[in-house]
């Protein structure tokens, strides 16, 4: 056994069993309504806001008690909804695509009920792994944007800053997802931390993407204090 990583894994769980717990399913963020659909993650990215905090944007604490069904979410946007708001986000306290058939409901109901909204979607870009290939084609005409956390310019670099529970794997699987998103989702774009790279690995990032066809936006660390949506 190997003391270290267990000794590490425990206190992880003692990290997130102290954390205070809510019931919230969406929150705003400047003119866009956030949805906070799980704590569940396959990466443990070094950088991630969760690690040093519980809110965002001045939120309540996004470590949910429990998860929300997309009837709820759906309940809470209405809760705070306004005519200010321009978009739908998937994006709180963990990787939305590990709650793949609530993120599709919930999207099916927010584009019955507020059609004329885009909505993006904030994702690692495991979801082929998660919920495997075909899974993809299922996002088609109900994401109208996607924003894939690319972090690193090659695998293993990804893999040291990410932790991915796929391992080396999932940086490959993230690019194809990319690709199987061009060309299907409207507005595709891949981001990078600025100050988690160097200013050689942004211009790798950019032809990684220029590639695939997509574009890169390089933002800043987002801190739990931030009123800047997304560190721009």
């Amino acid at each position: 056994m190997n003391t270290s990583k267990e000794s590490q894994k425990q206190m992880r769980k003692d990290f997130l069993a102290s954390k205070p717990r809510s019931e919230t399913f969406a929150y705003i963020v400047g003119d866009g309504i956030y949805i906070n659909l799980t704590n569940r993650c396959t990466n443990d990215c070094s950088f991630c806001l969760r690690n040093n905090g519980d809110t965002a944007y001045g939120s309540n604490s996004l470590w949910l008690t429990r998860e929300p069904s997309p009837e709820e979410v759906l309940s809470a946007i209405d809760s705070i909804y306004s005519d200010k708001c321009s978009s739908f986000v998937f994006c709180g306290y963990g990787e939305p695509t590990c709650r793949f058939d609530a993120l599709v409901k919930t999207a099916e109901l927010i584009k019955q009920k507020y059609p004329d909204k885009p909505i993006r979607l904030n994702t690692n870009g495991q979801s082929e792994l998660i919920n495997g290939e075909g899974s993809t084609s299922l996002l088609f005409g109900l994401i109208d944007s996607v924003s894939i956390s690319l972090n690193s310019a090659n695998a293993d670099e990804y893999d040291a800053l990410c932790h991915s529970v796929f391992g080396s794997r999932a940086y490959d699987a993230m690019i194809n997802f990319g690709k199987h998103c061009v060309g299907n989702i409207p507005v595709v774009q891949f981001s990078v931390v600025e100050e988690t790279l160097s200013n050689e690995d942004i211009e790798i990032c950019k032809e990684i993407v220029a590639k695939i066809g997509a574009k890169l936006r390089v933002r800043k660390f987002i801190s739990e204090n931030d009123q800047n949506p997304e560190g721009k």
